[in-house]
């Protein structure tokens, strides 16, 4: 393929990517993470057994690419308030901000492990599979995921909170329950003094 070719298809690769991401928010909110991913996962799938035979017809090739950027796209946006719904805001952060780093550690990896497969068994097809045997996965995992189900996983400071308030409120009824006794020990006097 020509480079320059190659270039334009990266350079609109990046545009769709960023350009889509507030129409997959408008969809997130009117569908649901969960048949929003189950789309987006169908899709890869599609592409992964089918964009290397595109690469033969250059405007399918384009179009298949383009779609693959939707798709990533599609994938970042929706899952920030998944991360939000599942770890709480500020646990969320962290998550979302290690999941950054290790996509720029697998855009590392992923390139040299694609040519090390390709230099061994000197066949594209292969790689194709891989990924789309990995899309399968995620695919099955949305299938399986519970989107109405409350997930919130505490982070310490939201436990020591919890904990905090559970102190005061067993304080609240220690106390409440020695007025009552207090109150009921009075009420005996009471009575035994009128007697």
């Amino acid at each position: 393929m020509d480079q320059e070719y190659l270039y334009y298809i990266g350079f609109l690769f990046g545009f769709v990517n960023g350009s889509t991401r507030f129409i997959w928010g408008i969809l997130m909110d009117k569908l649901g993470f969960k048949l929003l991913m189950i789309i987006i996962s169908i899709l890869e799938l599609i592409l992964s057994f089918s964009i290397y035979y595109s690469a033969s017809y250059p405007i399918l090739f384009v179009i298949e690419n383009l779609l693959v950027a939707l798709c990533l796209s599609g994938t970042f946006t929706t899952i920030t308030p998944l991360f939000n719904k599942i770890f709480g805001k500020e646990l969320a952060t962290e998550i979302y901000g290690l999941t950054g780093f290790f996509i720029g550690i697998a855009s590392f990896l992923g390139p040299l492990l694609v040519n090390i497969l390709i230099e061994k068994k000197e066949d594209y097809l292969m790689v194709y599979f891989i990924g789309g045997g990995v899309v399968f996965m995620k695919f099955m995992a949305v299938i399986c995921f519970k989107e109405n189900e409350p997930y919130h996983f505490k982070n310490k400071n939201e436990e020591f909170n919890e904990n905090e308030d559970k102190n005061i409120k067993n304080e609240e009824i220690f106390k409440n329950e020695e007025k009552t006794d207090e109150e009921n020990n009075n009420g005996e006097e009471d009575t035994d003094e009128n007697l």
